[in-house]
């Protein structure tokens, strides 16, 4: 998860470039319809690491290799479609 969440934190920064970054959120309906917002792909993806270590799921090192693997990921992923005619 903290993969997929990094990879697609770096999409978006591909997409948006230097535009400012709009408020993410999403909500849960089997929560009732929690809502969750970040101010950055930045929070968003810390916050996704945080959830898998409190949960139990990864060691902390296991969250930073999966961003830092994840961005990469996500950034080739843009710079290839970027690079392909539209």
């Amino acid at each position: 998860m903290v993969e997929v969440a990094a990879a697609v934190g770096a999409v978006l920064k591909a997409e948006i470039g230097n535009a400012p970054m709009p408020v993410l959120s999403t909500s849960s309906p089997s929560a009732k319809g929690a809502t969750r917002r970040w101010n950055s792909v930045a929070e968003l993806v810390r916050e996704v690491a945080d959830a898998r270590v409190w949960g139990g799921m990864h060691y902390r090192f296991s969250s930073e290799v999966g961003i830092a693997m994840g961005t990469r990921i996500g950034e080739l992923a843009a710079a290839k479609h970027l690079s392909q005619p539209h």
